[in-house]
């Protein structure tokens, strides 16, 4: 569908003239939370308290960029996992491009926060939930038992830690009640969507031992035609989701909360495919001989110019993989956590956090390019553990002065896993001693220095060791081989944030932060059936390790109330140095046949400067709307990038070695990419909400509501030279609502949008091609240069109904 400015400004129109569902505005948080910009909806609306600084605090005093989403939106706006939960967030782009494989970044997640993105690797924002770091894809987690979603953007390391220096999403769930309270939600929608969720909560007790317990079942068949089989089983996901909490509050000073959940996992295929680099259209390689295949004298491999559209058709051999006993993803994940608070009678508050995380996931990628090919499966089991203890001391909060201070241990291990000979389907073993051991200290000291004035000063000493090993596959149904090559890097930084924010009146504050966040490194996975002598260019070319990247962010924002309209502005720039990029390099198997692998690289220097506004308000008791936009201008500042390098390559001959200016290259620095727009995130992003309840009588009510999220263009890579397109994703839901059950009609993707979720720069294994190593200087066997198109979710109807009591 060819969608126009025009089209977009006619639908947005629409979206704010339509009826649609109110936030039930005057609910408390603790029962039910609205989306909301930085302020309360209402007048009359109880305080929303968030707790982005480790303590309740107002939302409108915090001197923060703060998005909420709250339960009531999440159900209104039929939101059913995080990247729902993005499109009412601009600042925030999450894009599920890969299913629900992968943990923590790289392919599998990647959150971006006011253009900090990330391809490979760690990401460069953060999951909590209820402020417990989440090590594995979050997509699955199920959202009925959510009180709010807080998307705190900015670096959030000084409070929260690791891998927050872009911003941290928090997933805060519900208390138990002391009151018996429940509901049960059913939504059947088109592709064989089919979802049960529920919860019961109660003292068992009272005021002393209360309970929650919480389940869910979801289905969703696929919405994508499969090329190789006929079957619509493409994107088909299957989860089950259990959770519980105990509430234990013997005394006023004494409060003990444990929570489980646990979650397990079944899909097919994602929809992801080549688009073939017969497509190529620019920087094709001159062609100097074609026996045994193509042969160029330079360093090309041919690459695609403009925006990349999904393709025509997808395909997945998931017949052939279920055949051998697997599937796209089968995980099981547990967690665990207790806290414990206890409260002085002066008010000085001790908090202990523990909690523990264990993840089991198969994953079996087909990696077949034509939809007549032989599969070609790489099947691999992992199985990840991490644990982590926080011990906080605050004082009153009440007092002119106040502070808190805490201590943090966190250890992730990588457990024995295996790997599929595909082939044969069998497995083989392997050892790894693979892990992250990081301990920090922190604390953070805020005064009033007048009634308007508050100032505070917050830090964080982290220490990280991180764990890497050369992964060796044991026999057949025999016990894991010893991985090799063991080692540890240790990483340590100092990590402060300073905020000043000034009352003009209650509800209208300015604020100030300056803030250092940082990603430690780690190591490069070199391929396990790589030669001897590639292994060696790989070590020379200093791939096997990459370093900390950190960033300084500054912002200055106003947030308040003011004539019946809540509003929140803030402008922000972020100085960023080293981030971790990738970087793809053909090698020869053992086998003598070609592959390739990817690294993780340091850029240079990027700076970003950016703003965002949110507006929301009631024009009338039964009309609630919000209008929020957020401008992000991500740049390069000092980056060179060797791999953009052989795109323009005419000469065979690498502009630097190892960091060295190479007096034989005659062409230029062609990977000089200062001034380009940093990859994977959108420039421009918006939402508009309309929402609307108008009561039919004093027992019902008619609901409706829209949602249109916009975002611009992304690049897939640093050269800047393809992307995918703008996006416009429209969701509408009408509905009627008693005091105790709702019924809703909703769509998802109106509009029909097609903007490919993520493409990605890879190599076509159809076509072999010799070409100028720029690592070697020597002949190499590789493959043109190919992109993978991953399809977002199509058009879907849907009815869902809840009854709670």
């Amino acid at each position: 569908m060819m969608i126009t400015r025009k089209t977009l400004l006619l639908a947005a129109t629409a979206v704010c003239a339509i009826p649609t569902t109110a936030p039930a505005q005057t609910a408390p948080v603790s029962q039910t939370s609205d989306t909301l910009s930085a302020v309360a909806l209402a007048d009359n609306a109880k305080e929303i308290i968030v707790t982005a600084r480790k303590k309740e605090e107002r939302l409108v005093d915090v001197p923060l960029t703060i998005s909420v989403v709250g339960a009531e939106a999440i159900d209104r706006a039929n939101l059913d996992n995080i990247s729902g939960i993005a499109t009412q967030t601009p600042g925030f782009s999450f894009k599920q491009g890969f299913g629900r494989t992968g943990g923590g970044g790289g392919a599998g997640v990647r959150p971006s926060i006011r253009g900090m993105s990330s391809i490979v690797g760690q990401p460069n924002a953060a999951f909590f939930i209820d402020g417990i770091f989440v090590s594995d894809n979050i997509s699955s987690y199920q959202l009925d038992n959510i009180e709010r979603v807080e998307v705190i953007k900015g670096p959030q390391s000084a409070l929260f830690g690791r891998g927050t220096f872009a911003g941290a999403i928090n997933y805060v769930t519900r208390k138990p009640t002391n009151e018996f309270t429940g509901r049960a939600r059913l939504t059947v929608g088109q592709y064989d969507n089919l979802e049960l969720s529920g919860y019961i909560s109660g003292p068992i007790i009272k005021d002393v031992l209360l309970f929650e317990i919480n389940a869910r079942s979801y289905n969703f068949g696929g919405d994508y035609k499969n090329a190789a089989s006929g079957k619509l089983d493409l994107g088909d996901q299957h989860s089950t989701n259990v959770g519980g909490r105990l509430l234990f509050k013997p005394a006023d000073a004494f409060e003990a909360i444990a929570s489980f959940g646990f979650s397990k996992d079944q899909d097919t295929a994602y929809v992801y495919n080549p688009q073939g680099s017969l497509k190529n259209n620019c920087f094709a390689p001159p062609i100097i001989a074609t026996v045994p295949f193509p042969r160029t004298n330079t360093s090309r491999r041919g690459f695609y110019c403009g925006e990349i559209k999904t393709l025509p058709s997808y395909f997945a051999n998931n017949d052939a993989l279920a055949e051998r006993g697997y599937h796209g993803l089968d995980r099981k994940f547990y967690r665990a956590n207790l806290v414990l608070t206890y409260t002085t009678e002066g008010g000085t508050t001790l908090t202990s956090n523990t909690s523990y995380n264990h993840n089991y996931s198969i994953t079996g990628q087909d990696n077949a390019t034509l939809v007549t090919a032989v599969p070609s499966f790489a099947i691999n089991g992992s199985t990840n553990q991490d644990s982590s203890q926080e011990f906080r001391l605050a004082s009153p909060q009440d007092k002119r002065i106040r502070g808190a201070f805490g201590a943090y241990l966190y250890n992730e291990d990588v457990l024995p896993g295996f790997e599929v000979n595909a082939a044969t389907n069998t497995r083989r073993p392997y050892d790894s001693p693979n892990g992250v051991r990081s301990k920090s200290v922190f604390g953070m000291l805020e005064g009033d220095v007048t009634e308007q004035l508050t100032v505070s000063a917050e830090a964080r000493q982290q220490y990280d060791r991180i764990i890497g090993s050369k992964r060796v596959l044991g026999p057949v149904g025999g016990p894991p081989a010893a991985a090799i090559n063991v080692k540890e890097k240790k990483f340590d930084a100092l990590l402060p944030r300073f905020t000043a924010r000034y009352k003009i009146h209650e509800n209208l504050n300015v604020y100030a932060t300056a803030a250092k966040g940082n990603k430690p490194g780690g190591f490069n996975t070199f391929p396990t059936d790589a030669t001897a002598a590639d292994i060696a260019t790989f070590t020379s070319a200093g791939f096997a390790t990459f370093d900390e990247e950190s960033a300084w962010s500054y912002e200055l924002g106003v947030k308040g109330r003011r004539g019946g309209v809540n509003f929140a502005i803030a402008g922000f720039y972020t100085d960023w140095s080293k981030q971790q990029l990738s970087r793809g390099e053909a090698y020869t198997r053992l086998s003598g046949t070609p592959n390739s692998v990817t690294f993780i690289q340091n850029a240079g220097q990027s700076q970003i400067k950016g703003f965002e506004i949110d507006l929301s308000g009631k024009p009338a008791p039964w009309l609630y709307l919000r209008a929020a936009y957020a401008f992000v201008d991500a740049r390069f500042t000092r980056f060179y990038d060797d791999t953009t390098e052989e795109i323009y390559d005419t000469d065979g001959r690498p502009g630097f070695i190892k960091g060295v200016r190479n007096p034989l290259d005659v062409d230029g620095l062609e990977g000089d990419v200062s001034g380009n727009r940093l990859p994977q995130t959108p420039q421009h992003q918006a939402t508009i909400t309309a929402d609307i309840t108008h009561p039919i009588n004093d027992k019902l009510s008619f609901l409706f509501r829209s949602d249109l999220a916009y975002e611009s263009k992304r690049y897939s890579q640093v050269d800047n030279l393809n992307w995918a397109g703008d996006s416009f994703n429209l969701n509408a839901s009408l509905g009627l609502q008693s005091s105790n059950w709702t019924i809703n009609l909703f769509a998802r993707n109106l509009l029909q949008d097609r903007t490919p979720l993520v493409v990605s720069r890879v190599l076509d294994f159809n076509r072999l091609m010799t070409r100028v190593n720029p690592l070697t200087g020597l002949n190499q066997t590789t493959f043109f240069r190919d992109f993978f198109v991953s399809a977002p979710r199509k058009r879907q109807f849907g009815i869902n109904a809840s009854y709670k009591f």
